[in-house]
């Protein structure tokens, strides 16, 4: 059917289920001229946008210093949030400074201090603004009015004197006849720490379109069309509800264990789609590591008995250990050939296949 998934339009445009600011992976599946350029760019790519920006994943993009198109937009997600979610807030104890501070982290476990304002009226908490060289005095007068604190104001400014001389002129600028705070380095590492995540339902839509683009192109025998998907595009494409807690459950779920076992070589992300007794489902586990990983979601594409399976596909998106060799990141592998889905889904064996799929092609070479 030559008419895009989500409105009347032509459809010609080239989609990676897997979001490109995850990285492009040699092998991935495509999916090719199902979706119109403009709702490709504009209408679910703002769904990728804050799934990737603002939520865990975005902390794990950092921490694994994952880079997507070079054309892409750079955005410090620890600094500002992207289509309508939040930024990361994260806030560790800084014994220098002895207070709590903003933190971002620049790669591996390294982090730094956010350039910042940190603000304590008479009473209460420390609070804190990040600052950029773009915030305006007129929108940071705004967020200190908001915070309606109580004088005395006790205000400290956390910048490099160096690189960031912005910084203290924006603090002349708020409080003209006060004398700027004394700056320090500030602590070198910081001991735990708390992350903060707020997103929207635009969140778990674009978990519930890369299920549904990753199922398309493991089932072509299937336009995307079907009335059977209806109420799952209807969930992926409409900006304008609002969607509660008891619509998004009905297609989003969690899996209490993950997907894949530990691996000790092993940074990728899983995606796996399967028509079983009728059912059609598929999985995303994002980020897939040798230590802590996220939890794996499940997302319930729609129902038809007169499919019955089971038929199980899986590809497993393993980045490269030495950094991208060209335009790639890494590698998609197919592990499902010689898995059922009660391997993959219940006792978790797909590292194990990859790993054998991985020597095999080793060999091969």
């Amino acid at each position: 059917m030559d008419r895009c998934l989500y409105c009347d339009k032509v459809p010609r445009s080239e989609e990676h289920p897997l979001p490109a600011a995850l990285g492009e992976f040699r092998d991935g599946p495509i999916l090719l001229n199902r979706i119109c350029k403009q709702c490709n760019e504009r209408r679910i790519g703002i769904l990728d946008e804050q799934l990737v920006r603002c939520g865990p994943i975005a902390v794990l993009r950092k921490r694994f210093d994952v880079q997507g198109r070079q054309h892409h937009e750079k955005v410090n997600p620890f600094y500002r949030g992207s289509a309508g979610g939040q930024r990361v807030k994260f806030m560790a104890w800084d014994d220098a400074f002895e207070c709590e501070v903003l933190v971002e982290l620049t790669g591996g476990d390294q982090g730094r201090q956010l350039t910042q304002l940190i603000l304590k009226g008479a009473s209460g908490p420390h609070h804190h603004i990040p600052l950029t060289p773009s915030t305006t005095l007129k929108s940071l007068l705004e967020q200190i009015r908001a915070l309606q604190l109580v004088a005395p104001l006790e205000a400290r400014l956390i910048y490099d004197p160096a690189s960031e001389p912005w910084a203290a002129d924006l603090f002349k600028k708020l409080w003209p006849n006060e004398r700027l705070p004394q700056t320090t380095v500030g602590a070198s590492g910081f001991k735990g720490g708390i992350v903060q995540f707020q997103t929207t339902n635009r969140y778990f839509r674009g978990v519930a379109k890369i299920g549904f683009h990753y199922f398309l192109t493991q089932f072509p025998e299937f336009s995307g069309h079907e009335t059977v998907f209806d109420d799952l595009r209807d969930f992926i494409i409409d900006d304008a509800k609002e969607l509660g807690p008891d619509r998004i459950n009905r297609f989003i779920g969690i899996h209490q264990y993950p997907i894949t076992p530990p691996s000790p070589n092993l940074v990728g992300h899983l995606l796996c789609a399967e028509i079983n007794k009728g059912q059609f489902v598929a999985h995303f586990e994002p980020f897939v590591t040798p230590g802590g990983r996220m939890q794996a979601f499940q997302v319930r594409l729609g129902c038809d008995l007169a499919a019955q399976g089971p038929v199980l596909r899986s590809h497993l998106f393993s980045y490269f250990g030495g950094g991208k060799q060209g335009r790639f990141s890494g590698d998609a592998v197919r592990v499902d050939e010689q898995l059922s889905n009660s391997d993959v889904l219940q006792r978790g064996t797909v590292v194990a296949a990859f790993n054998d799929v991985a020597s095999s092609k080793s060999n091969q070479t």
